[in-house]
């Protein structure tokens, strides 16, 4: 019996010696920055001014990395959690404005980074591109002088619950084997037409941590 198990335990190592030699090797392999799929999960802190204050609301998201040797295409998806309230104009009402209470954003953001240079295993980035920010939900308060007005109303809280906006991003990120932490910031200038930030610019601080899911071109050894 003692010798079926010695030869059972024998064989177990035997089958997991290839796994293992694979397992030491590919590292090298995946670890490589370059012509890589990186994928992500971040949370952090969105910062806008809303008609009576200022808002500091947490932040989640997702995000998609393909690399090349110093330029990367960068997708992500953030979901902001948040109350607050806008207002939009409606001259039926007093001052001529309708508060319109607001609640949470997402954020689906689109951008192309640049990683000019490595120290050790930190890479500093920086990002231009495109977002659109929606709201999630929007109900303006009160009662209305006619179906027309309310209608009116409707329509331009509508026009006025999603915005498209350029964005900038400064960030470093800090490699360890198939993974990267990094921490980021954001602005986008979001002042036209807009339920939130209508006089100021949207901000967003982030960290999170980035895996090396494998490479996006088949790489020759």
């Amino acid at each position: 019996m003692r010798s079926i198990r010695t030869l059972t335990a024998g064989l177990a190592c035997a089958a997991l010696l290839p796994a293992l030699a694979a397992a030491q090797a590919a590292p090298q392999k995946l670890r490589s920055f370059t012509d890589s799929w990186y994928w992500g999960a971040k949370g952090g802190v969105s910062m806008f001014g809303a008609v009576a204050e200022n808002i500091n609301a947490p932040t989640v998201g997702g995000e998609w990395m393909i690399t090349h040797s110093r330029v990367a295409m960068y997708v992500s998806v953030e979901q902001a959690f948040f109350q607050t309230q806008g207002a939009v104009y409606d001259p039926s009402s007093v001052g001529s404005a309708r508060i319109v209470d607001v609640k949470d954003s997402r954020r689906y953001n689109a951008q192309l980074f640049a990683f000019p240079k490595q120290y050790g295993s930190f890479r500093p980035y920086a990002g231009l591109g495109f977002a659109l920010i929606s709201i999630r939900d929007a109900q303006p308060e009160g009662t209305f002088v006619s179906p027309a007005s309310q209608d009116s109303v409707l329509q331009m809280v509508n026009d006025a619950s999603s915005r498209t906006t350029p964005v900038f991003t400064l960030g470093s990120q800090y490699d360890f084997n198939r993974s990267a932490l990094f921490v980021q910031a954001t602005a986008m200038p979001t002042k036209n037409r807009f339920l939130i930030n209508g006089k100021s610019t949207t901000y967003m601080i982030e960290a999170g941590l980035r895996y090396n899911l494998t490479d996006a071109i088949e790489k020759l050894h």
